[in-house]
Parts: C-alpha cells; sequence; structure tokens
C-alpha cells in the first residue's frame, strides 16, 4: 500500500497588507450608503503595498503548482507520497530561495512604497476633509498604518509543516484514561477519512479529465495534433498535463494505472505525428488511431467500477455521446430539410464543460446544413452534388483548444 505523507507549505506576510475602508468613513450620503449595502457592494481594501503583493502572488503561482502537480487534496490538507517527494521538496527549496530573493528586492524599495501609499491616502482623504488641520490628522493616521522600514525589511515568510507520514494501521480503542492511546486512535481515525475524502476527490477529477479528453479525442485527427495537444518548451499540451495528472492520481488511487499508461502511449503518439521522419510519423498514427480505441474501452470498464459520483456521471454522459456523434454527424450532414434539421439542433445543444470540441463541431455541420439548405431551396439534390464536406482547419481547431483551458 502507498505510504502517504501529510505536506503544508504557507506563504505569508508578518505585516499588513491592505486596509479596509468602509462606507461610513467616506462620509458619503445616506441614500447612497443604503444603496451600496442593499447591493452587497464591499467596502473598499486598498492594498499597502503593490509591490509586496507582486511578490506574494508570484510566490503563491509557485505554492499552486507544489499542490497540483505533486499532491492530492481535500479541503486545505495536501498529502504527497514518496514518488513525489523529491520533486516536491526541491520545489519547496526553490519557493524559501525565491522568498529570500524577494525579501532582498523589498527592503530596497520601502521608501517608494510608502510614497505610493502616502499619495493614495492623500487621494481618498482629501474630499473628505475641509479643515486642513483634520485632514492632517487623519493623513498621518492612515501613514501609521504602512509598515516601518524596519517591518519590511524581510515581510515574507515560508512555513513548512511535514512531510508527516500517515499511518493506515489499526489502532485499537483505547482504555479511559490512556491519553497517549487515545491521541493515537483519534489521529488514526480523522487522519483516514480525510485521506480518504482526498483520494475520492482525486477519483473525481480523473474521471472528469477523462470525459474532456473522450469528447478531444471524438473529434481529433492525426493531421490535426500539434503542440497545443502535445507541449513544447513554454507551455505544457492538453495531452501532456492529462498524462501528468492521471499518474500523479494513479499513485494514490487504485484502478487508474492502466488508463495512465494509455495517456502516456497517447502522449507519445502525438510526439512522434509531429516527427519530421515519415516512417515515425506513421508509426506514431497508426499507434493514435489504436489507443483511441483503447482509452475508449477502459473508460467503459471504469465507469463499471466506480461508485456514483459528478466526475462519474460526467464521463458516462461523454461516453453515451462518443458512441452517437459519428452517427449524429452524418444525420446533420444528410438532413433535407429545416424541419429535419432542427430535431436535431437540441441533441448537439451540449452542456459545454464536458462536450467543448464535439458541441462545436456538431454546431458547425449544423450551421454549414443550415445555408445549404437555405441556398438550395428546391434544388438541394443537384446542390448536394457539388457539396463537399469541409474538415475544420488547423486555425478553427486551434482557435477551438484555445477556448478551453485545462484547469487540474
Amino acid at each position: 500500500m502507498t505510504t502517504h505523507y501529510l505536506l503544508a507549505c504557507s506563504i505569508s506576510a508578518d505585516v499588513r497588507q491592505s486596509v479596509q475602508i468602509k462606507f461610513d468613513d467616506l462620509k458619503l450620503p445616506k441614500s447612497v450608503i443604503e444603496t451600496l449595502e442593499e447591493n452587497n457592494t464591499v467596502s473598499l481594501r486598498p492594498n499597502l503595498s503593490n509591490s509586496l503583493k507582486a511578490e506574494l502572488d508570484a510566490l503563491r503561482v509557485m505554492q499552486r503548482e507544489l499542490y497540483d502537480s505533486y499532491c492530492i487534496h481535500y479541503g486545505d490538507s495536501h498529502f504527497v507520497t514518496s514518488n513525489y517527494f523529491e520533486c516536491a521538496n526541491d520545489l519547496i527549496k526553490t519557493i524559501r530561495t525565491a522568498a529570500e530573493q524577494a525579501n532582498e528586492r523589498l527592503k530596497d524599495l520601502w521608501k517608494g512604497e510608502y510614497d505610493a501609499w502616502a499619495q493614495t491616502a492623500d487621494a481618498i482623504l482629501r474630499p473628505l476633509f475641509e479643515d486642513s488641520d483634520e485632514f492632517k490628522l487623519a493623513h498621518e493616521a492612515y501613514l501609521r498604518i504602512f509598515p516601518t522600514q524596519q517591518e519590511y525589511r524581510a515581510p515574507i515568510r515560508v512555513s513548512v509543516l511535514g512531510p508527516l507520514p500517515v499511518s493506515m494501521e489499526r489502532v485499537e480503542k483505547p482504555i479511559d484514561g490512556d491519553l497517549a492511546a487515545l491521541m493515537a486512535y483519534e489521529n488514526q481515525i480523522n487522519t483516514q477519512q480525510v485521506l480518504e475524502a482526498a483520494r475520492n476527490n482525486a477519483a473525481d477529477k480523473a474521471l472528469t479529465i477523462s470525459a474532456e479528453l473522450l469528447d478531444d479525442l471524438d473529434v481529433r485527427i492525426a493531421s490535426k495534433v500539434g503542440r497545443q495537444q502535445t507541449g513544447g518548451n513554454k507551455k505544457r499540451g492538453s495531452w501532456q498535463l492529462t498524462a501528468e495528472k492521471l499518474k500523479l492520481i494513479s499513485d494514490s488511487v487504485p484502478g487508474f494505472d492502466h488508463l495512465s499508461a494509455l495517456a502516456a502511449r497517447l502522449l507519445d503518439a502525438g510526439n512522434d505525428i509531429q516527427a519530421n521522419d515519415r516512417s515515425v510519423r506513421q508509426k506514431g498514427t497508426d499507434e493514435f488511431v489504436a489507443v483511441q480505441e483503447e482509452i475508449r474501452t477502459e473508460l467503459e470498464a471504469i465507469c463499471n467500477k466506480r461508485d456514483e459520483s459528478k466526475g462519474l456521471e460526467k464521463l458516462k454522459q461523454s461516453l453515451a455521446l462518443s458512441s452517437q456523434y459519428k452517427s449524429l454527424c452524418d444525420r446533420i450532414k444528410s438532413a433535407e430539410n429545416p424541419s429535419a434539421l432542427n430535431l436535431l439542433v437540441k441533441d448537439a445543444n451540449l452542456e459545454l464543460d464536458v462536450y467543448v470540441q464535439r458541441s462545436k463541431q456538431l454546431k458547425k455541420l449544423i450551421n454549414q446544413r443550415k445555408e445549404l439548405i437555405g441556398a438550395a431551396g428546391e434544388n438541394l439534390d443537384e446542390l448536394l452534388s457539388e457539396f463537399v464536406a469541409v474538415e475544420p482547419s488547423a486555425e478553427e481547431v486551434e482557435d477551438s483548444d484555445n477556448d478551453t483551458e485545462v484547469d487540474f
């Protein structure tokens, strides 16, 4: 059984980062305040230091990469396995180094940030006070909120907890009065519950991304496989992200090993399709066709083994459409009048969160058919003999891919 370790990496600042300004503080008319509150408008909360916020945001992007790439999670509890610990630990060291560098940069920016906050406070308070003495008192109070130069010398802190091994050994219920045994018992029960929830959450994510992968494969042909799928030097592709995520999940959740291996094969086939050598391209194309069917078969088998969940429901829907997608395309292409075509529209009006690529292609076919029928009038058969169905261009496929952001 895979051993999991509880891991937490928090990024924070020891100084105040923003200040809340209530509507009452702005001395707005009562009617204006009431309208704002009735519409649930939030009060103002300006940042004290934009540079500090920017540094924290950059570090939290790295923190998100740590959790997304190497951990499964439930809520704020994150678990890493031994297979991913070294990579996670290297990234934590990188985060620590980046935080130290950020503190060094901020140390030299205090004067400029302080002056910028003084101008912000001036803009907020100047319209509110006619008396200069009152304005000065309020302005000085706002300036005192800003961190001192000493506090600003190293405001960012990285705190790491763990990795703490999660024991799955059964602990007998302790006898009354044995505090150590009671704590061990409660630790085992509580932590196992959270870990199990994290596994279920990861499994649901695997089912969801599998539904999205199937959606892509149904409309994807070998000649339209590119860096958008396999990735490049600057950005990871959708198939690459899917393969990495399934590998991570299969390390913690039983039942996804074979699917993970198929996703890796799909990625390799995509890279071969783009090779310069013709024989390698042909090998990649053959493998692409074969692995498509194997993925579909494996997903059907997974559906029969998993308990009901949102992810499983999406996968079932995606599989159901996959089995009728080509037939639906053929029916749309052969519709002879607007009435027949309208009956097919509802079948193509699908939820875009799962069926993005197939839905777009079906709607494209419907619009093409509407134009054809409208132009043909009574001479549809004659026009059909001249009509050639056009596959989506590389640019259209690329645009379609760009509309869909993969979120893991």
